[in-house]
């Protein structure tokens, strides 16, 4: 397969931010533009987090469910969890 490249243009400030975050995440900044475009192409548009930003937050609920299962986990509550066999019969829940 061949390849081509793409050209963009950044300011200064920019570009030695997004080579410091890429750093800090243990990525190249080639390897960080890459995921984006892979993951990009995947979901059909933009649909992730990848930061080192202690501001972004699970959504509520899913921080309600990670309190409960450590809870269980500790034995502070009664394990409620069910055995799960079947991913996509769980995923389908919430489809």
């Amino acid at each position: 397969m061949s390849t081509v490249q793409i050209g963009i243009r950044i300011d200064e400030q920019e570009k030695r931010e997004f080579e410091e975050t890429a750093t800090a995440l243990g990525i190249s900044p080639t390897a960080a533009i890459k995921m984006f475009i892979a993951k990009f192409i995947r979901d059909k548009g933009i649909n992730f987090p990848v930061t080192l930003n202690d501001e972004v937050r699970l959504p509520e609920e899913v921080e309600k469910a990670m309190i409960i299962a450590k809870a269980e986990e500790y034995g502070l509550l009664p394990d409620t969890s069910e055995t799960v066999s079947d991913i996509s019969s769980l995923r389908s829940r919430w489809e």
